[in-house]
């Protein structure tokens, strides 16, 4: 009989969700989630399988934990203005917040599994802002993706020493 697992793997994929959604998936390394997560080389790979396993495994909880909560709350919202400032705060918060949208720029285009996880992730939030905003729903969305995005490509100020 082996040994029980020495780690915690819903914590785990909550630090693999920082990491990607900080420096993306090509910019996340082994060594990056091992050295992160604490988990030895190998207890990581029997249990995800792969890099791209634990990339979509993160990205699946990103989507059950914090993108359908947030369009379900926003579904609920039939003041236009309501709907539209709640989505972008949704979108806008929390540590793994950008993860939806790297995926949807770097992995999605070469990636049919992760462009399945972004598309269900976009069309949840057309979905959520239909109730307010019915067909402009769509445009609407993509304006707050987009919004998101060009506020990540922003450089930061540096630092003052």
């Amino acid at each position: 009989m082996g040994r029980p697992r020495a780690f915690d793997t819903d914590q785990a994929v909550r630090t693999a969700a920082v990491l990607f959604a900080a420096h993306g998936y090509e910019g996340t390394s082994v060594d990056d989630l091992v050295t992160a997560t604490g988990i030895h080389r190998g207890s990581l790979y029997k249990v995800f399988g792969s890099k791209r396993s634990l990339h979509l495994t993160v990205l699946r909880t990103h989507l059950d934990h914090e993108i359908h909560p947030a369009t379900a709350a926003i579904a609920t919202l039939t003041d236009p203005e309501q709907a539209l400032s709640a989505a972008i705060a949704s979108y806008d918060n929390g540590p793994a917040a950008g993860l939806l949208l790297l995926s949807a720029a770097e992995r999605a285009p070469h990636d049919p599994d992760v462009a399945a996880l972004v598309a269900e992730g976009i069309t949840a939030l057309e979905d959520a802002l239909r109730p307010s905003h019915g067909d402009d729903a769509p445009r609407l969305a993509s304006t707050v993706l987009g919004t998101r995005l060009r506020l990540r490509a922003q450089p930061t100020a540096p630092k003052e020493h």
